[in-house]
């Protein structure tokens, strides 16, 4: 985690991550992303009257977060020809999205009621990196887009 004040520190981190993001030649594609990126923006902000009270939050700090996700694309081996390394790291991916579209799921269900129980299902985010990562973005109120 890194604290920034300026729309110039964000470029800066988004510069660097995308230079230690890995990538790798298939037989699909010469620059292939052999990793998922996310990117995390926290916002705090406060905003105060002539008394200087914060207006409509007792905590004095309103807080947003806005999460930019850049997934790398599913794997089939017999399309990429991956073997080795890049086997592993294909093998890898697709399970990782496996586990993202089974919460996405779950989460669906819980709030369609398309379970059949008068219980909310649990959602299983610790079957994978990415989900863990997600969970602030994909649970309690947040939007999706």
């Amino acid at each position: 985690e890194v604290v920034v004040t300026d729309a110039n520190g964000i470029l800066q981190l988004v510069q660097q991550g995308e230079m230690a993001r890995s990538t790798g030649a298939t037989k699909m594609n010469e620059r292939s992303s052999r990793s998922h990126a996310v990117f995390r923006i926290v916002v705090e902000s406060k905003r105060v009257d002539g008394e200087n009270q914060v207006k409509g939050n007792s905590d004095g700090v309103l807080v947003g977060a806005l999460s930019l996700v850049d997934l790398a694309g599913s794997e089939s081996v017999r399309h990429t020809g991956a073997t080795g390394q890049r086997l592993k790291e294909g093998g890898n991916i697709n399970k990782s999205l496996l586990t993202l579209s089974r919460v996405v799921q779950q989460l669906g269900d819980r709030s369609t009621g398309s379970t059949g129980t008068e219980q909310q299902p649990f959602v299983n985010f610790r079957d994978s990196k990415l989900t863990r990562l997600l969970q602030p973005t994909l649970g309690g109120d947040a939007r999706l887009a």
